[in-house]
């Protein structure tokens, strides 16, 4: 069973191609979110991010730059929630001075929602800082986003 696609926005103060390369360079998603990362930006393109020990596994199915992406969503090895399980799409929107970065996480399974929510406010309040030039404490994920994972 799924819920309503989980949506999520912040302002930040940047240009959108700026924003863009974020989500799409493996040393600039890790600024922000996750250890390591391995990604072909590209329709059907590889996206993997390792945070700890679980991994993050899907596709990109779109990408217009510097305006929005779509990304397959789920974790390796897990039966719960499989790679590609759900699809994560990323909308970047000029808006006064800056971009707009709207989330939209499609077929989140029920028991992933709210960890997923509590994920993304974390890591977009992260984006936030790295794309605006502030430091951030090195990556760690936080615990309540580990709790009862594929157990």
């Amino acid at each position: 069973m799924t819920v309503e696609p989980y949506r999520h926005s912040i302002l930040i103060h940047a240009r959108q191609d700026e924003v863009f390369r974020y989500f799409v360079e493996p040393e600039a998603i890790v600024a922000w979110m996750g250890d390591e990362a391995s990604v072909d930006p590209q329709p059907g393109g590889i996206f993997l991010l390792r945070f700890d020990d679980k991994i993050v596994e899907g596709r990109y199915i779109e990408v217009t730059p510097p305006s929005r992406l779509t990304i397959g969503w789920g974790r390796k090895g897990s039966a719960s929630f499989p790679p590609h399980t759900s699809r994560l799409e990323v909308i970047l929107a000029t808006e006064d001075a800056g971009t707009r970065v709207t989330i939209v996480h499609h077929g989140l399974p029920v028991d992933e929602q709210a960890r997923h929510a509590l994920g993304w406010k974390h890591y977009l309040a992260r984006l936030e800082r790295v794309v605006s030039g502030q430091d951030v404490e090195p990556h760690g994920v936080p615990s309540e986003l580990t709790q009862g994972i594929d157990e």
